[in-house]
């Protein structure tokens, strides 16, 4: 399994990078985890639009969705066949895209496992005052998207090898339904992952004071997430 994180950037897009965009490819078969604010011109980088597989989509805040516009319409350009998008079941009216999007299949997201090609993905409903979900793909990467600490979260995680939890603030300050950069390192603990990546990293915050607070508490490496940044597994 290659990871490659497109865009890493929490509630609105960074100097340096988009909203929360994160590829994942096994065996040919091409799956998004989000696709926020901007990152249809970062993805470019790293696979053709057009040859997508799937989108995920954890919840319906404009930087994890709102880039589904830009991918309509390059795939629209290439005629490209519609695109198996799974998301919230209010996705596609929280969109409020005034025309139909052909270039789009919408799934809401079930209640437990979804199989996209060779690709196993299980789904968690977590805590963050919307709709929202947690994504763990096969056995080694666990997705937090965006949540509050619960338990729906800690049971998806068990025994993941890459945890890619948001960081979106610090445990001095709080931040409502949301993980701290704290609460990423103690989950990491708790589900004996192997490297945590911490995400969803807001560009006035103190990105190393983040990393910093998380590495307190995890009891595995861990680093930061960048754009272009490539992990196998």
């Amino acid at each position: 399994m290659l990871l490659t994180v497109v865009g890493c950037a929490g509630s609105v897009p960074g100097p340096d990078s988009a909203g929360s965009c994160y590829l994942v490819e096994q065996d040919g078969h091409t799956v998004l985890l989000d696709l926020g604010t901007g990152a249809a011109g970062p993805l470019q980088r790293h696979c053709d639009p057009a040859s997508l597989d799937a989108v995920l989509i954890s919840h319906a805040h404009a930087d994890h969705c709102a880039d589904l516009a830009s991918i309509a319409y390059l795939r629209h350009r290439v005629q490209a066949g519609p695109l198996d998008v799974y998301g919230p079941a209010n996705l596609r009216d929280e969109l409020n895209w005034r025309h139909p999007a052909p270039q789009f299949a919408f799934h809401e997201l079930p209640s437990g496992p979804l199989r996209s090609g060779r690709l196993e993905v299980t789904v968690a409903a977590v805590e963050h005052g919307i709709e929202a979900y947690a994504f763990r793909v096969g056995d080694a990467l666990c997705y937090s998207g965006d949540t509050a600490p619960c338990e729906a979260l800690d049971k998806l995680a068990q025994g993941c090898e890459v945890l890619l939890a948001e960081g979106a603030g610090f445990d001095d300050t709080g931040v409502p339904r949301h993980l701290t950069a704290g609460d990423a390192g103690r989950l990491a603990a708790r589900s004996g992952a192997r490297l945590l990546v911490l995400t969803h990293l807001r560009s006035w915050l103190d990105h190393g004071r983040l990393l910093d607070e998380a590495a307190r508490y995890a009891n595995c490496p861990v680093i930061l997430a960048q754009p272009g940044l490539r992990l196998r597994f």
